[in-house]
């Protein structure tokens, strides 16, 4: 075990927010009108509610997202959680798949925790998503700094807030030889 983590997740990828809007049986529209309760305006990214409002995901301009919806009467939180909470937890689990995924890791859903494993070198990680879309990770089976190359998984999800390196950190990155080996 290397590092804890704590993450606020960003939204920073259309295509992971796309399918999370997806297993929350909402539509991703692009260029159409999102209804307020002050009328509609057409934006560039729309989830589309059951009901009488939507939600737009405008883009900000450091690269991140951000949620634009009326919370007047709680017609939208039924659907994306309180502050769009629901929404962000299901936007880091898509985005945690897709980068796992890409970055050579076996990810394992179980409960509130995806356990990714990593093919190459056996490392772990431990990924709580909370209900408020705050993200904690506990890395294990990395030896030394090695836990660090996770990191790129952790930015992608959005921004960091802490780690808290656990004494394996300070360890050097040496292979053990068993003595069996050379019998």
């Amino acid at each position: 075990m290397s590092h804890f983590t704590k993450i606020t997740t960003e939204i920073r990828d259309l295509e992971a927010l796309k399918n999370a809007a997806q297993n929350m049986n909402l539509s991703f529209e692009h260029n159409t009108g999102c209804r307020y309760y002050y009328g509609s305006q057409t934006r560039e990214n729309v989830i589309k509610l059951p009901g009488k409002y939507d939600v737009a995901i405008e883009a900000k301009d450091n690269g991140t997202y951000d949620i634009d919806a009326d919370f007047y009467d709680g017609h939208v939180e039924r659907f994306i959680g309180k502050n769009g909470n629901e929404l962000l937890r299901q936007y880091s689990i898509e985005k945690l798949k897709i980068e796992a995924k890409k970055n050579g890791y076996k990810v394992y859903e179980s409960g509130a925790s995806i356990k990714l494993i990593n093919k190459n070198n056996g490392g772990k990680a431990v990924v709580n998503i909370g209900d408020d879309g705050k993200i904690n990770v506990e890395t294990s089976g990395f030896k030394g700094q090695s836990c660090m190359n996770f990191g790129i998984i952790e930015k992608a999800l959005g921004s960091i807030s802490n780690i808290k390196k656990k004494p394996e950190y300070y360890q050097n990155n040496v292979s053990e030889v068993h003595l069996e080996e050379w019998s």
